[in-house]
């Protein structure tokens, strides 16, 4: 079975990836252009929830100062200076979450360069793509790394030393999001295959992955937690 032609990758040094190995419900996970929650939905036949695990956001206050840290909700003159010198920059990390059990977790860093999308994703606390289409822009998509095994962009200590694809459960990718005013990189694992071959079978198994709630992290309203991405 070849692979679609919609998640062809952007970066060549992973044009070796072996897309017959994975099944046809991978590859639609792996393609979803930023609308993931909605298709882990549809295949689990459940709701998807967004848990925020950690969240930083910086600002520069002018084009020749180091970046600062800028607290949620955050300060107007931030808003309206956002630009290309002087960019809002948030890094923030989520678990996707069905029926208790973590299907992705899902690492973001996001560059803000105009008060408009400033303001819709940071006052208004539009998600990721409610902010394009609140734009009225088509982002740009780029499927930019897929993988099997532990994520190189999430290594660990425990990661490097099981490094053998052929027993590892992750999948993983990176790809971005990027219209002139609001671009961003993701990467998202997922922390066991068996979840596409299984569906709510894997869901109701017994050994659930705890979920991990925020903890020193810039609080959003209780609104985002079960918006997509």
């Amino acid at each position: 079975m070849a692979p679609s032609p919609t998640i062809q990758l952007a970066n060549r040094t992973s044009g070796s990836f072996d897309w017959l190995a994975i099944s046809r419900v991978e590859q639609a996970a792996l393609s979803a252009q930023g609308e993931l929650q909605k298709v882990l939905s549809a295949y689990f036949e459940r709701p998807i929830s967004i848990t925020v695990v950690s969240c930083e956001t910086f600002w520069y206050p002018t084009a020749n100062s180091p970046r600062e840290p800028l607290p949620l909700p955050p300060d107007p003159i931030a808003i309206a200076q956002a630009s290309p010198e002087t960019p809002i920059i948030q890094k923030r990390r989520v678990h996707l979450v069905c029926s208790g059990k973590v299907v992705c977790t899902a690492t973001s860093t996001i560059h803000i360069i105009s008060p408009s999308a400033a303001y819709l994703f940071l006052v208004e606390n539009y998600a990721i793509c409610q902010v394009f289409r609140r734009m009225e822009r088509e982002p740009k998509f780029q499927l930019l790394d897929v993988g099997i095994g532990p994520c190189h962009f999430e290594r660990t200590a425990k990661a490097a030393a099981t490094d053998d694809t052929s027993i590892s459960k992750d999948l993983w990718r990176r790809y971005c999001l990027d219209m002139p005013s609001f671009s961003c990189e993701i990467v998202e694992v997922f922390p066991d295959r068996r979840m596409f071959r299984c569906g709510v079978a894997w869901l109701d198994e017994a050994d659930v992955e705890p979920v991990q709630h925020v903890e020193n992290a810039e609080q959003y309203p209780e609104g985002m937690a079960v918006i997509e991405m």
